[in-house]
């Protein structure tokens, strides 16, 4: 019999997290070692479609707050489900953000000679989380994503509600419209404007965000008829086979060759069959991905994703001279301190503020601590 998705954790979906976000180290920083620079066919083209996991962050994000969040529930505090929001993300990411400010200064001052104004204001739309909307990516990267993830959240309890109280039969088509709507979309921010400028903008990923609410829907409706949800478990295998196959397919034999769609999600329908294989409930993948080490990973990959920059940053001199070895302990010392930071920053700091705003987040009930 399927596991009911009100278990306390889905602890693959979890353990899954740490392998996107690893995903992402190695797109930032696998092909400055000096023995990797100058590889080439699919290991090459591997590396360089990293940046694919965070439109996979962005279609879970919308499947765990969904089920969370909507699952039994006709409405949302909109106030407890921002602060929460906000005690999840904002402390490691100001952390992060302070982490990479001196590497920051140096390349805007020393290698752009930008100016005092500018370097400002990135500060502050960074600070801010809209400085995906202005284009200012200047301070650490990666963190560009949760400017994304803020819009996701202001319009989820308004979308959200609306896309689970949609009549039954309406939710493959709606969810067919969002995928083809959300490609067309940015088909014509690749012809008519210009992509690389709009590349980060978030508007044109808010269609992941919606697929991962509707797959949280169907995910929900299958777990809720013992048939299904049996034909899920056993499928759940082949389904993350597929979906591994498909996605490593696509670098290997070069099937999609427009990066700006690998960026914004044309491989969604991949995500989700494997989404819905680690949230399955089969003994096989629970077995293998609900090691007690293997979710702490989980658990720190919001830290991962985020500290991995300023550190790269930092020892990209010292990659570039002892080559592979040093390359090694930048990436096991960043798991470390990935995980470090999240038992000594990003708990204690989420706690101390759902405290002070009295307010308990529910993320906890379902699955572990939400990146992304």
């Amino acid at each position: 019999m399927a596991n009911s998705p009100a278990k306390p954790k889905i602890l693959p979906l979890t353990s899954a997290r740490f392998f996107a976000a690893l995903y992402v180290v190695l797109y930032h920083s696998a092909l400055g070692v000096p023995a990797l620079r100058n590889c080439n066919g699919a290991l090459r083209r591997i590396l360089e479609m990293g940046h694919i996991s965070v439109s996979f962050f962005f279609m879970l994000s919308g499947f765990i707050l969904a089920v969370v969040y909507l699952k039994d529930r006709g409405s949302i505090n909109k106030r407890r489900f921002l602060v929460a929001r906000f005690a999840r993300i904002y402390p490691l990411y100001l952390a992060a953000m302070l982490l990479d400010t001196p590497h920051m200064l140096y390349t805007q001052f020393h290698i752009l000679h930008a100016s005092i104004r500018q370097v400002i204001l990135g500060f502050l739309a960074t600070a801010t989380l809209v400085q995906a909307w202005v284009n200012m990516r200047g301070l650490n990267p990666p963190g560009w994503s949760l400017s994304a993830e803020v819009f996701f959240y202001i319009t989820f309890p308004f979308i959200g509600i609306a896309l689970w109280r949609m009549r039954g039969w309406l939710v493959l088509p709606m969810s067919a419209v969002f995928y083809f709507g959300g490609i067309y979309l940015v088909t014509l921010m690749v012809k008519f404007g210009d992509a690389d400028e709009q590349a980060f903008n978030p508007f044109p990923y808010l269609f992941l965000f919606l697929l991962g609410i509707l797959l949280a829907r169907i995910y929900t409706w299958i777990s809720q008829d013992a048939v299904w949800a049996n034909r899920l478990e056993a499928w759940a295998p082949w389904l993350l086979l597929t979906s591994v196959v498909g996605l490593f397919a696509v670098p290997v034999f070069r099937l999609i060759p427009s990066e700006t769609l690998l960026l914004h999600g044309i491989l969604a329908p991949l995500y989700g069959l494997a989404i819905l294989a680690f949230a399955s409930g089969n003994l096989f993948i629970n077995r293998a991905f609900s090691a007690s080490w293997l979710v702490v990973l989980g658990e720190a990959s919001y830290a991962l994703y985020l500290i991995h920059y300023p550190i790269h940053s930092i020892l990209r001199g010292s990659i570039e001279r002892y080559g592979l070895p040093m390359f090694a302990v930048f990436l096991a010392g960043t798991i470390g301190l990935s995980v470090a930071s999240y038992y000594l920053l990003e708990i204690p700091a989420r706690r101390w503020i759902l405290k002070k705003e009295r307010v308990r987040s529910l993320e906890t009930e379902v699955t572990s601590a939400i990146a992304q």
